[in-house]
């Protein structure tokens, strides 16, 4: 599969080192959309095109990133806006509102129906437009730095890993969206667990799979997100397999991390029963 598959930075015609990502931006919207029976192509080829004009536009480093399902709902289809701050989204509306190019892209008869030719809308299921904010979790076990450019720490922080061997969601041709809701009062443990299971996967697992966390802003309190990069799919079957075969990373996810207070439990209880979820996303190919 990854042969094949171009990482997201393929969708961006700049260079590489100027790419805002999963790594280094601070603030980053997730949303997703269903395409409607029929206009599946439609909608695609609308996203891709108002993509590259918002990737050419000067919105202090900005970046759209085009991904869709591996497996199941296949009119799904999710794009990650990536930013410094919440200030530069600003720059983005107000770009929706006054550049000429864009108003034509997203008002033109693009899209036909039953009653004719219509705007991009008549493409996606009504409703089903959805957004998350997520913010590159902070302030846990590694240290902070007064010098970063984004709104807070940027994720590429979280671990020890040279930042050039990091993946992201720019170089990396896989990538897993993991969403994760704490129980309330074991949300401090959430986070703990979370993060200690990064380290571990982040370290010996190097160059083949690298996660962040973050914190969903605006949104479900004590949901929280990780983007875990893979470079290939062999990689996620290697991290599927890790309790199996290496006993200290065993002895990590069987550790009680939850007091005795609070009932007991390892890092696994912290979460709602049935609140973790993954999706399998891949770069849609421009």
């Amino acid at each position: 599969m990854t042969d094949i598959m171009r990482p997201a930075r393929h969708q961006v015609d700049r260079p590489e080192s100027e790419l805002l990502h999963s790594g280094n931006a601070g603030f980053i919207i997730s949303r997703y959309a269903h395409f409607k029976p029929g206009h599946e192509q439609e909608g695609l080829n609308f996203v891709a095109e108002v993509l590259k004009h918002m990737n050419k536009a000067d919105l202090n480093g900005m970046t759209f990133f085009f991904f869709q399902k591996a497996f199941g709902d296949q009119a799904k289809h999710h794009w990650f806006i990536n930013m410094k701050s919440p200030a530069d989204y600003a720059a983005s509306l107000e770009m929706v509102d006054h550049d000429e190019t864009t108003k034509i892209l997203l008002n033109d008869d693009v899209v036909a129906d039953d009653r004719g030719f219509g705007s991009w809308g008549n493409a996606v299921v009504q409703g089903s437009i959805t957004e998350h904010i997520l913010v590159p979790q902070h302030g846990l076990d590694y240290g902070e730095d007064d010098h970063h450019e984004a709104w807070v720490p940027e994720a590429w922080r979280q671990t020890s890993v040279p930042p050039e061997e990091q993946l992201n969601s720019a170089n990396a041709p896989l990538m897993v969206h993991r969403v994760a809701q704490a129980r309330y009062p074991m949300r401090k443990e959430a986070r703990y667990y979370a993060f200690a299971w990064q380290n571990y996967v982040n370290e010996n697992l190097r160059g083949k799979v690298t996660s962040y966390l973050y914190e969903e802003t605006f949104g479900a309190m004590d949901r929280l997100h990780m983007l875990i990069h893979l470079s290939s799919y062999e990689a996620w079957e290697e991290l599927r397999n890790l309790p199996d075969r290496d006993p200290k990373f065993r002895k990590l996810v069987e550790r009680q991390m939850i007091s005795p207070e609070k009932g007991g439990g390892t890092g696994a209880d912290a979460f709602v029963p049935g609140g973790v979820t993954d999706t399998l996303l891949v770069p849609r190919q421009l």
